[in-house]
């Protein structure tokens, strides 16, 4: 298809197609630095880590302005163009297309693991609670993985509303860890739960400073031969409220009435956030690097793919999706598109197939699991 070079200069143009030759030029540039948010240590500067969490939306934008110029044949399409490829590396981690293997296939050591943040088994949604809790544990129970990480785990004490039983006795697993954050109370405990068909030989339970929500545990595991050590991580959350929620959508869970929060906008809890978890992670990379072990690592990250926090592990670590995943990785449910914010990470020496996301809507994030072979 032929395309009419016109002139580059924006003031010969009519004030609609001024309006789009200025949006494509800032949607350009924050794409450019979005592509450096992986480099940028949040602690330092935390404006370019948010063009890092919403660079799915500025990829999007940019997608649509290089189709709108393409279509006009004009040739500002190609400086969108140009800047779209220069990322692909950035881009797949996003979007992947590696063919699945049969789980079929028979292998003499195979070891499914699953990570998955359950929002509490939808706790306060006390007309559903029960059902979305039953559909989780009949998602992971279809899935068949031989360990599971569960984030924003719950325990109930008064057995009102029972979920480890649950699990032990539907699921057949044998051997569970679990660590509740200090804001837990005597009856509500709120944190991380490992649960595993294979003996737990040792764990730990890893705390960050001034952190009364987010912690990190480790699990060692014994399967055939080999010992792993499994991590399960929950990092920065950004503590949204229900009226955020309405802004960037998803199923938020309330604050409880004995946690008092100042009053922040989004930008400045996001900016929290990515101070917390750079400071989360200059604790747990050590303890994770000493292990002596393999170490298979779940984590609600809270972060996306192009970010300083996913970086720090992707330097260390394989990404499972990245390695064996299909189509587009997106875990958040929400009005913001292709959010990937968990992740499973393992030892550069294991092998990893089947990378998967599950579709389920249960929680405000999405289920995802990977195989291994031993």
């Amino acid at each position: 298809m032929p395309v009419s070079i016109f002139n580059f200069g924006i003031k010969k143009m009519k004030w609609k197609a001024k309006v789009l030759a200025y949006a494509t030029i800032v949607f350009n540039f924050l794409l450019i630095i979005s592509y450096l948010a992986f480099l940028s240590d949040p602690a330092k500067n935390t404006w370019i880590a948010l063009t890092g969490l919403l660079y799915p939306s500025i990829l999007f934008l940019n997608l649509v302005l290089f189709l709108i110029w393409f279509f006009k044949k004009n040739i500002y399409f190609l400086p969108t163009l140009i800047i779209i490829i220069l990322g692909m590396y950035h881009h797949s981690r996003f979007i992947q297309l590696n063919p699945k293997i049969s789980s079929n296939i028979s292998y003499k050591d195979k070891l499914k693991v699953m990570s998955f943040n359950v929002r509490l088994f939808d706790l306060y949604n006390w007309k559903k609670n029960e059902e979305i809790k039953s559909k989780i544990i009949a998602l992971i129970k279809d899935q068949k993985p031989d360990i599971v990480c569960l984030q924003e785990y719950f325990y109930d004490n008064n057995k009102k509303f029972v979920t480890r039983e649950n699990i032990l006795e539907e699921l057949s697993f044998k051997y569970y860890h679990e660590s509740f954050s200090s804001e837990s109370n005597k009856n509500s405990m709120f944190g991380l739960a490992t649960f595993s068909k294979y003996p737990i030989i040792n764990k730990e339970k890893i705390e960050f400073k001034d952190e009364k929500s987010n912690h990190c545990m480790w699990s060692d595991i014994v399967f055939k031969k080999d010992t792993l050590r499994v991590f399960n991580a929950h990092l920065g959350s950004i503590r949204f409220n229900y009226s955020d929620y309405k802004i960037i959508g998803g199923k938020g869970r309330p604050i409880r009435s004995n946690q008092k929060k100042p009053k922040q906008n989004i930008i400045n809890k996001l900016k929290i956030g990515f101070k917390n978890r750079s400071i989360q992670l200059k604790k747990l990379i050590p303890f994770i690097k000493d292990s002596p072990f393999k170490e298979i690592i779940c984590c609600d990250l809270n972060d996306t793919p192009i970010s300083y926090a996913y970086n720090s592990f992707n330097r260390l670590y394989v990404d499972a999706f990245t390695k064996s995943g299909f189509g587009i990785g997106g875990t958040y449910i929400g009005k913001i598109p292709f959010l990937r914010i968990d992740y499973i990470w393992h030892d550069k020496t294991l092998e990893s197939f089947n990378f998967q996301t599950h579709q389920e809507s249960l929680s405000d994030h999405k289920a995802i699991s990977a195989e291994f072979i031993f």
